[in-house]
């Protein structure tokens, strides 16, 4: 019932009611849905069960094309930038989740400044929210994403990114709005902390999956076990925990409703955008694998959650008068155990090159940090003279193709930069490396290997130049749509992400 209140305040307070406007030629809202780690291969396992909800409605009305990152950076900060930029990590500069600062002598994240606070500094090109911003139009631009950095990124440097703050166990934002606050007080989050996660129906699961609940590679996240049920308070952070949960998505798309109200998104013919980032299915999916009951029941009930965002579109913004893409920031690997694959620790990756540099320079740390897909030296190691390095880098770069698990080790210096000249196998790793951000060594997982930290056990994740991970759905519900039996299989032509932004900006009139 408060959040009906909530709602209904914020919604009074645009003077406007959408639902008696006449249609307009033109989308008053775009809203881009970017389903975290979606990979096209599990989508299509997955589609026969989806027959009576949100999918089923968005292929009712909307093409499905296969997307393809164009990149061996198929990670969330590298992928929502492109989704909002459509630029690759050469020109955007976010060259993964989070990479070693020269300067700062410490790792930051791809939205974190020097002070803690969040940033979107480190994005060199502008985003759906400055085109938005730049049009001086009226037009409002709305980020909503457990993960700062998928609510950031996209967006660029204007308009309001929200996203979920465990320490504070609320909402935070860019903007800080007031309707926002009112709705942190409204539905405090921290009265979920109990929540049990048990699945829908433990008979159909199994049926659906074809596993046994808790298999071999499931190892559970953000301190769950492998096994169902899930309760909250039973892990270290339940706070944390949420991002591993269904509640995650709930709460995203829960926000994003009460910003098209608090924002008056769609409310008249100037486009608005908002974007919409479902960190959850990714955190489900390293924890328990695309495979899983997890993953299966979080599906089932994002297909329900999804009919009710889009009838509420329907309502709030009304039927016919808002456009949508669905994607993916990047996809993920089959569970290892079931394609022939392992898994490899950072940490192997940085004691493998340290003993190599060993051999030339001596003792010492010569190696600082390993953040997918680059090693960086220490300032000691640069500092030596270069014939010197050269050699150690040249040992370095033998000992990763030695190591299980690398199918690749290069110097970047050697592949980055001229990439559009680049044979297809060298642009894909020329366009995810920035000579002032990469580190002095790159590195690509073998097929079916996946990469995780020491403290951090993985079931699957994702990072490589395979199909796995960078073949993603793309659902377009263009303007001017007209319904359709609904599809069951990708049906348009192969798509680049870096057409998304593009399109969306179209869309927008931008």
């Amino acid at each position: 019932m408060k959040r009906l209140l909530v709602c209904a305040l914020l919604a009074a307070c645009s003077g406007k009611s959408v639902a008696s406007d006449p249609p307009d030629a033109h989308p008053r809202l775009v809203v881009l849905l970017v389903i975290d780690q979606w990979p096209e291969w599990a989508f299509e396992q997955k589609r026969p069960a989806l027959h009576a909800g949100g999918f089923d409605r968005l292929l009712a009305e909307g093409t499905w094309r296969v997307g393809r990152h164009p990149t061996i950076a198929t990670l969330t900060g590298p992928g929502h930038a492109l989704l909002g930029t459509g630029a690759l990590s050469a020109t955007s500069g976010i060259v993964a989740n989070e990479w070693w600062h020269r300067d700062a002598g410490r790792v930051l994240k791809s939205v974190e400044a020097e002070d803690g606070s969040v940033t979107a500094k480190w994005l060199r090109v502008p985003g759906l929210g400055d085109a938005v911003a730049a049009a001086k139009a009226g037009g409002r631009a709305v980020a909503v994403s457990l993960k700062d950095r998928a609510a950031v990124l996209p967006l660029g440097h204007h308009g309001t990114a929200i996203w979920y703050e465990p320490r504070t166990v609320d909402w935070q934002s860019t903007t800080n709005p007031a309707w926002l606050a009112a709705w942190n007080h409204a539905q405090p989050i921290v009265f979920h902390l109990h929540d049990v996660w048990e699945p829908l129906d433990a008979g159909r699961l199994r049926a659906l999956s074809g596993r046994r609940d808790g298999e071999i590679g499931e190892v559970g996240e953000k301190n769950f076990g492998p096994a169902f049920p899930h309760a909250l308070d039973r892990t270290k952070y339940p706070a944390d925990a949420v991002f591993a949960t269904p509640l995650g998505n709930d709460l995203v798309v829960d926000t994003a409703e009460a910003a098209i109200a608090g924002e008056h998104l769609g409310a008249d013919a100037v486009p608005d955008v908002l974007v919409l980032s479902l960190s959850a299915h990714d955190y489900i999916a390293h924890g328990w694998g695309q495979e899983s009951w997890e993953l299966w029941d979080a599906t089932l009930r994002l297909d329900a959650r999804l009919a009710r965002f889009l009838e509420h579109l329907d309502r709030a913004v009304g039927a016919g008068r808002w456009a949508m893409i669905v994607t993916s920031d990047h996809g993920g690997c089959p569970l290892p155990e079931l394609v022939g694959g392992g898994r490899l620790r950072f940490s192997q990756v940085i004691d493998r090159a340290n003993a190599a540099a060993v051999e030339v320079l001596g003792p010492g740390t010569w190696v600082v940090e390993s953040k997918y897909p680059t090693l960086y030296l220490a300032d000691a190691a640069r500092a030596r003279p270069p014939a010197e390095l050269d050699r150690a880098l040249d040992r370095m770069v033998a000992a990763l193709r030695d190591t299980p698990g690398i199918a690749r080790a290069e110097r970047t210096a050697t592949l980055a930069g001229n990439c559009a000249a680049r044979p297809e196998a060298d642009r894909m790793i020329c366009v995810a490396l920035d000579p002032e951000r990469s580190g002095e060594l790159l590195y690509i997982p073998a097929r079916g290997w996946v990469m995780e930290e020491d403290d951090e056990p993985l079931a699957t994740a994702h990072g490589s130049a395979y199909d796995y991970d960078q073949l993603v759905p793309v659902i377009e519900l263009a303007p001017g749509r007209t319904p359709h039996a609904s599809l069951a299989r990708p049906d348009g032509a192969p798509l680049e992400t870096t057409q998304i932004a593009p399109l969306l900006r179209t869309w927008l009139g931008l």
